[in-house]
């Protein structure tokens, strides 16, 4: 049924796929979750809603990928299907096209899991300024989505001037084909400098919240994030080294492909696992999820875990004992309720 295909390369493609099809419906699920959940507004929350649309938009670029492989018929096989033998390949300034919207995906993943890994260390080390930071929301998250956006954009400009527009020279469209040249270099040497940085954030954190006393509910927050990003440096790590050793294995660029073709396994197992990390380690995930197809909790449990909320009561200066307890009393809407995510 695929003898037209080379079978070095068929499980890659039936991979490809199905985990594409998979990440991309548990990530849709995780964006479903924020919108129709007050609760995860938090600009916490948000930014992991942003991280799984970039793995989304990412994983939507094997597709074409699979589109191509499974759709093309060798002219050998002429006389067994007459009508269904043609090439499905295209130049690399149209595999940029067509993987527009995922190289957005990809370029945003790594600087997004870098803002979340700052948000988590000032919520840890600067406790009291990110409360006030959480009544701007919108100011906050736009600021942390700064440095994505700009990186996004240098790479989709980078990618554009670089473009190969040689139609004789076809290619099977993939994620990593889609830029060209010295785009793909830099890209690749920034995500480095990216997840170096990644690694050490994450590291600060989980450091601090051994001796912290954080509430439960942002350690299990935390707990979630910290597990897929250790996929996704684990990812990068196979990835970047099998892409530099493939080049010392082998001069044939066929075995070159392969290798850094089966490299990037590990990186979209990283893409499409969120929702199962988030469903099995976070209770509030969870319980979301199970409500969005019509479960219940277990033993009639709290949808919610506790809040992290605490109380802030502006201190006064001390009072008479003769004085009226009314005063005391108007003071009271002074205290402010905001809650540590």
């Amino acid at each position: 049924m695929f003898d037209y295909i080379n079978p070095t390369i068929l499980p890659l493609g039936f991979f490809f796929f199905f985990c594409s099809l998979i990440g991309v419906i548990g990530n849709a699920i995780m964006v479903i979750c924020t919108i129709r959940t007050k609760r995860f507004r938090s600009p916490c929350h948000l930014l992991i809603c942003a991280t799984c649309i970039a793995d989304l938009l990412h994983l939507c670029g094997q597709f074409p990928f699979c589109v191509h492989l499974f759709a093309n018929r060798e002219p050998s096989q002429a006389h067994r299907a007459p009508n269904l033998v043609f090439l499905v390949t295209s130049s690399q300034a149209q595999c940029f096209y067509i993987l527009t919207i995922p190289i957005v995906g990809f370029t945003t993943g790594g600087p997004l899991i870098l803002s979340m890994g700052i948000d988590r260390l000032i919520a840890v080390k600067f406790p009291t300024k990110y409360r006030y930071y959480q009544e701007e929301p919108v100011t906050y998250v736009v600021g942390q989505l700064a440095f994505p956006t700009v990186y996004c954009i240098v790479f989709l400009i980078y990618g554009f001037l670089e473009r190969n527009t040689d139609v004789k020279n076809q290619i099977t469209c993939s994620n990593p084909l889609s830029l060209n040249g010295t785009s793909f270099q830099m890209y690749t040497y920034t995500s480095g400098l990216i997840y170096i940085a990644v690694f050490f954030i994450y590291l600060s954190v989980y450091v601090m919240l051994k001796s912290n006393k954080a509430s439960a509910r942002f350690k299990n927050v935390f707990r979630s994030i910290l597990v897929t990003v250790g996929f996704v440096l684990l990812g990068w790590v196979t990835t970047t080294t099998a892409n530099t050793l493939s080049y010392s294995v082998s001069s044939d660029v066929m075995v070159i492909q392969l290798i850094q073709m089966y490299a990037g396994i590990t990186v979209n197992f990283a893409a499409a696992s969120n929702v199962f990390v988030f469903y099995s380690i976070n209770s509030e995930y969870r319980a979301v999820i199970q409500s969005m197809f019509g479960c219940r909790a277990k033993g009639g449990t709290p949808v919610f875990e506790p809040s992290s909320t605490q109380t802030v009561t502006k201190v006064g200066p001390a009072r008479s004992v003769s004085q009226p307890s009314v005063a005391l009393q108007a003071k009271a809407p002074a205290a402010r309720r905001m809650t540590v995510l």
